[in-house]
């Protein structure tokens, strides 16, 4: 692929001028009033938008704050909210609600029914239930520098609750009902669905639930100069068509801030496409503080024990495919990096990423995952609505996919096959921390719902119509007029096809039926011109995809990442949990602990993830370390910390096809021990340009034969065949030029493709693998089988490179001259900071997950230090204080930069100080 051919996205073709409405009504007219009870205002409100929408108009709030339950939108009407103006979200009553709290009598818009709920998760699947809600609509802009608002400052205690919470209703038992069992409340800030003709500008969302802004499913859709500020995802575009987001702030620490999705959740089958995002910023600070303007980053991971989300992401609901995205000029503060996963089933194509930079990044910078979690729709072998569907269907394994055999259903008959892995055995590799891997004697389960057997044979299942007129799927391109209609030509049955034997030993491979005949794809992809500052040491790039579907097309080019370094082989080779517990105050909230995992990370990387990459020297009888036997996974949620630690700091590419690494540089603040890049089944590979730090006794290049494959999915099923992958057609254009790290290092050059490249072989299954006849030594090292670590847990060394020590940021500071400026600087260090408490994580659902194993911290002296000090200033390292009295010289700008450093590296935190006239003068 050359990498100028890629379509560049044009965008949404309204402009706010477009949606200019010559009368107004103003809420207050209606009888909306700040010391109206939510419900007064809420009909208020309502009627103001119905009013408006008889002739077109513009419904105005003004200065104020309003408490109000659902406000429902109406075509031809916008929204405009004066500077000053409040939609707040009112309390409901939630007596069995994790977030109970007393109610101001009212409740938010019932959960509406969607017979497809299950194929993405809930809040993909209800919007009713939120502030601002429309569907089916046409022509609306919300727009005015006002703020909308799902959060409330407690009077007395100054603790900022969520009032729109961030988890869902209890999902309901059928697919005919609404969306909840008993109790709903509100969950979400906007919410638009099915659209066409919107424009968002101006105003501000702060803690907007589960979803501060979602559009699901519309068209023509344009954003400019929003500021979104939220606990969970802050701004989600699903399925939408010709969009354009610019010069818009998304903040958000615990999910996505900018998020593009495909899931079904509009019922329509529609991809997201022609989509163009410019000059935007999303960052991971402590919910609420971007927009109080403090930056507060007391929190150092999310719910899922990453670090802060806050980054661009295409996923993880993807059931319908992205086509032409362009993303240029986007900034990432404290966040993951830029992300794309296509796993369930669909094509991601024609993406564009440029000219970005990306700071203090908590997890892969560029992360690219085609993967077979084949959250896809399946027709069912009943016509039951019952949610999920009953025991005995298609699926063993997560039956909220399977729809029901019945004409009111889109019709998607099983077309592909997974097996059901029973992940029973638990397993210790220290001792302290225990999972669960495939059980090696019992590892799968059959489905004789998708088989036949007769006089000892087995015939599969097959989907045979009423008519052949559906034998492709054709129910794929449902259009957006008919996303509720039937399909009377598609309804059929299964029964067994008798030219379709399989063997015994194939059972396990049908035991979930996919309703889509491929696999998901990634494909023609350029990302250039990006800059990458403070990056995570665990995380490389990443470029990952499937044994059967490879990533295709790619091109990074003009790109420079900066490691923090300090990992080794040893890391990658281990997998080790090593945790402590951490005591934070977000900003304005309860003082809470959240476990701190220093290496790996068991909220995405579980079972056979979790165990150490080895091999069994059948020779010598123990176990050899292994990093490059790295576990496919197709079916795990895509998250880079997945795989653990691996085997490159800068990149690590498997199942890939067609890739050009043009004009790449990677450092490390603090050296590192692992190659520069690891390339496992990838084919033609194009190396132009390569500057890097790595160590003189490291080959930069590590290129992987594995012998030991198994096709997607199967990886785990005894008897399978196994086959051989490896690299082929890598290309070193132009010299490689590497330094080992250390200050005094000279740089080298390595012309040879030999010098540059280590061959290595994998002749062993993937840890984990359930033993057979092809493969009959142990493959899970663990305590079980005589694996051990050299060094035990408690007294293994953290790797201070992963969380860092900081001063807490200081908001701008207005003083006059002659005044007293005195500034106690707060310092943390995660490493020596570390709570005698711990506490088990509790999920948005409800769910609390057992506590981690948990160590003690390190002493590590802390040194502070202060640049750009102004004369007359001083700073107390003792106390952490600055002091200054400026004098009439000095007024202006300044920006004084303090740094903390533990001996690795400083840390530092600027502050801006504006020295004003004497109130006098």
């Amino acid at each position: 692929m050359s990498s100028y051919t890629i379509p560049e996205a044009t965008g949404a073709s309204i402009r706010p001028r477009n949606l200019l409405k010559h009368r107004s009504f103003l809420i207050t007219d209606f009888g909306a009033g700040e010391d109206a009870a939510p419900a007064v205002n809420t009909q208020a409100i309502n009627s103001a938008i119905q009013a408006a929408a008889m002739e077109g108009g513009t419904v105005v709030f003004p200065k104020g704050t309003f408490h109000t339950y659902t406000i429902l939108l109406k075509s031809n009407v916008n929204l405009y909210l004066s500077e000053g103006a409040v939609v707040s979200a009112a309390r409901t009553d939630n007596p069995h609600s994790r977030q109970a709290a007393p109610g101001e009598g009212g409740n938010y818009k019932e959960p509406e029914v969607n017979r497809y709920v299950g194929l993405q998760d809930h809040g993909h699947s209800y919007f009713s239930n939120s502030l601002i809600y429309g569907s089916d609509l046409e022509n609306i802009m919300i727009s005015g520098r006002g703020l909308i608002t799902g959060g409330r400052f407690d009077e007395k205690s100054g603790i900022l609750e969520h009032v729109l919470q961030g988890g869902d209703p209890q999902e309901p038992m059928s697919r005919e009902a609404k969306g909840h069992q008993e109790e709903w409340f509100g969950n979400k800030g906007i919410a638009l669905v099915r659209c066409e003709n919107v424009v968002l500008e101006d105003f501000s969302v702060t803690i907007g639930g589960h979803f501060a802004i979602i559009a699901e499913g519309c068209r023509n859709l344009y954003v400019d100069h929003i500021l979104v500020d939220t606990i969970r995802d802050a701004f989600d575009i699903d399925c939408c068509r010709d969009v354009t987001v610019r010069h818009t702030i998304c903040n958000s620490l615990t999910d996505e801030s900018l998020c593009l999705k495909a899931s079904f959740g509009a019922g329509i089958f529609e991809p997201l496409q022609n989509v163009l995002i410019e000059d935007c910023t999303v960052c991971g600070y402590d919910a609420g503080s971007v927009y109080a303007g403090e930056y507060t980053r007391d929190k150092l991971i999310a719910v899922d024990r990453c670090g802060p989300t806050g980054r661009l992401k295409f996923g993880t609901e993807a059931t319908c495919g992205y086509h032409l995205v362009t993303i240029r000029r986007v900034r990432f503060e404290r966040s993951r990096g830029f992300c794309m996963e296509s796993v369930d089933c669909s094509s991601l194509t024609n993406v564009i990423f440029e000219d970005c930079v990306l700071d203090n990044v908590s997890s892969s910078p560029i992360f690219l995952r085609a993967g077979d979690r084949a959250r896809f729709p399946v027709t069912g072998n009943a016509s039951s609505s019952a949610y999920p569907a009953l025991d005995t269907n298609v699926r063993l394994d997560d039956r909220n996919w399977v729809l029901p055999n019945e004409r009111a259903y889109h019709c998607y008959p099983a077309r592909r096959y997974a097996p059901h892995y029973n992940r029973t055995k638990t397993v210790t590799v220290d001792g302290h921390s225990s999972f669960e891997i495939v059980d090696p004697h019992n590892p799968v389960a059959c489905n004789p719902a998708n088989y036949e057997e007769l006089d000892g044979h087995y015939y599969l299942r097959v989907w045979q119509s009423e008519s052949y007129a559906q034998k492709n799927t054709s129910s794929q391109g449902s259009s957006r007029q008919n996303h509720g209609a039937l399909h009377p030509e598609a309804h059929g049955a299964y029964v067994a096809d008798f030219s379709r034997e399989l063997k015994d030993t194939d059972l396990p491979l049908y035991a979930n039926a996919i309703g889509s005949a491929t696999m998901a794809t990634v494909s023609n992809v350029l990302i250039r011109n990006v800059t990458v500052t403070n990056a995570d040491p665990r995380y490389p790039i990443l470029l990952m995809g499937l044994t059967d579907s490879h990533i295709k097309s790619i091109v990074l080019e003009n790109i420079s990442v900066e490691y923090r370094g300090g990992l080794t082989m040893e890391h990658a080779v281990e997998q080790r949990q090593l945790n402590t517990e951490w005591k934070f105050s977000q900003f304005h909230t309860k003082e809470r602990v959240q476990n701190l995992p220093w290496l790996v990370n068991t909220f995405f990387s579980r079972g056979e993830g979790l165990l150490p990459r080895a091999d069994w020297d059948a020779r010598e009888n123990c176990w050899r370390g292994n990093p490059y036997n790295v576990p496919e996974l197709p079916g795990a949620y895509p998250e880079p910390s997945t795989w653990g630690i691996l085997p490159a700091y800068g990149l690590f590419a498997k199942h890939v096809d067609g890739l050009t690494l043009r004009n790449i540089r990677f450092s490390c603040k603090v050296p590192d021990g692992r190659h520069v890049c690891v390339f496992d089944d990838v084919k033609d590979v194009c190396v132009d340009g390569m500057e890097a730090h790595c160590a003189r006794d490291m080959a930069p290049i590590a290129a992987v034969t594995d012998h030991y494959r198994r096709h997607t999915n199967a990886e785990d099923v005894p008897e399978q065949p196994y086959f051989t992958t490896e690299v082929t057609g890598l290309e070193i254009h132009r010299p490689l030029v590497l330094w080992d790290g250390t200050k005094d290092g000279q740089p080298r050059t390595l012309h040879a493709k030999s010098d540059c490249v280590k061959q290595v072989e994998i002749h062993a299954p993937a840890p984990g693998t359930p033993q057979d006849s092809l493969y009959p030594l142990p493959t899970a090292p663990c305590q079980e089988t005589g694996y051990h670590y050299e060094v035990e847990t408690d007294n293994y060394p953290l790797p201070l490179t992963v969380y860092r020590p900081y001063i807490q940021p200081v908001a701008p500071v207005r003083i006059r001259v002659g005044e007293l400026c005195r500034i106690r600087l707060s310092v943390r260090n995660p490493a020596s900071d570390v709570s005698e408490e711990a506490t088990g994580t509790r999920l948005y659902n409800g769910q609390i997950l057992l506590p981690n194993y948990s160590v003690k911290g390190v002493a590590s002296p802390l040194q502070i230090t202060c640049e750009n000090l102004p004369e007359g200033a001083r700073l107390n390292p003792d106390d952490t204080e600055f002091l200054w009295t400026p004098t009439s010289s000095q007024k202006g700008e300044h920006y004084i930069v303090f740094a903390v450093d533990d001996g690795l590296m400083p840390e530092k935190m600027r502050i801006k100080i504006t020295v004003e006239d004497t109130e006098n003068d």
